[in-house]
């Protein structure tokens, strides 16, 4: 469950805490953007720290709602060793500080911006000891604040279409940016069994998929995408490619990409370009599909059309790990 899911109907009035981490360090792979919430009962929804965190949260809430600055939250800090971090499944171990704030906390329009699904960044002061938390939606004000300073951070993230989370040192202190986006949706014009390998493949990151055959039905589900969307068009007729295709990238589609063959990628081009689409404009797609790791089988292929996307979002290159310097996780912010 995300944010999106507790901002609305029943499920908002049995939320009375929201989690978010702050910090870590070691503990493996991060899972940036992570929210959990503590509900009435007792029951936490979501988890943190791949689930390191989500049976020990519920004994912090009572501090969270009755601390010292009228309930406004507090930070709790953790530590797990190596034998720690193997009993919650973690592959090693590390330190993390996580948020605890009463749902309460969240401001009204920021819940409205939740409830609407527009991707929405909290801004919350960490060192005021209210935690004052404020929202940005990503259609807000255009106009960038001061180079390194939160909203200009948050609107970076933002524009990546992805969750993401940094803290930002400032003038009054430390301020933590999380990005709280759509889950992302891939549409798929075709069928077959690319389609169905897609499917299965998209399970595995908690995301979702349509498989269209029909250009009305396409254009109509690609005008409703973000920029954490995608759109990959297996369908080889122009009568269908052609819609869609200039439907998405005139849009704010993030990952646009059409399979087939370099003939058949030119003839799309050609097809775009007789359709008054601009250069720069098809440059955007993405075509043939998927990154080169030597895929043959559906669901290889699937998983080079997966990864791509995944480069998109996260507006990496796609090469190997080994190649680039640097550490492994380091922060897109």
């Amino acid at each position: 469950m995300s944010l999106y899911d507790v901002a609305t109907g029943d499920a908002a009035a049995h939320v009375v805490a929201v989690a978010r981490v702050t910090s870590a360090v070691g503990l493996g792979a991060r899972w940036p953007g992570q929210v959990a919430f503590v509900r009435d009962d007792g029951n936490v929804v979501g988890s943190l720290l791949g689930g390191a965190f989500d049976t020990g949260l519920v004994a912090h809430v009572p501090a969270a709602l009755a601390g010292p600055a009228g309930g406004a939250g507090v930070v709790i800090d953790l530590e797990f060793d190596r034998d720690a971090a193997e009993r919650v499944g973690l592959p090693c171990g590390g330190a993390a500080s996580v948020l605890v704030q009463p749902l309460s906390s969240i401001p009204p329009d920021v819940q409205a911006d939740l409830a609407a699904r527009r991707p929405t960044a909290l801004v919350t002061s960490l060192d005021d000891d209210t935690f004052t938390t404020r929202g940005l939606a990503v259609d807000g004000d255009p106009t960038y604040a001061d180079e390194g300073s939160p909203d200009s951070v948050a609107r970076a993230l933002l524009a990546r279409g992805e969750p993401s989370d940094a803290v930002i040192d400032t003038g009054e202190g430390r301020v933590l940016v999380s990005v709280v986006v759509p889950t992302p949706h891939l549409v798929v014009i075709g069928s077959g069994g690319l389609a169905v390998a897609l499917e299965a493949q998209l399970a595995l990151l908690d995301w979702t998929c349509a498989s269209l055959t029909r250009a009305e039905d396409g254009v109509a589900a690609v005008l409703a995408l973000g920029p954490g969307d995608g759109v990959l068009v297996i369908d080889h007729r122009g009568e269908i490619d052609l819609p869609i295709l200039s439907a998405a990238l005139g849009g704010q589609v993030g990952y646009v990409a059409a399979l087939g063959s370099r003939r058949t990628q030119e003839a799309r081009r050609d097809r775009l370009r007789g359709a008054g689409v601009d250069e720069d404009v098809i440059a955007r797609l993405r075509g043939p599909a998927g990154l080169d790791i030597g895929s043959r089988t559906p669901a290889e292929i699937a998983v080079a059309i997966v990864a791509e996307m995944l480069s998109v979002r996260g507006s990496a290159a796609g090469g190997a790990l080994r190649d680039r310097g640097g550490p492994i996780n380091a922060s897109r912010a």
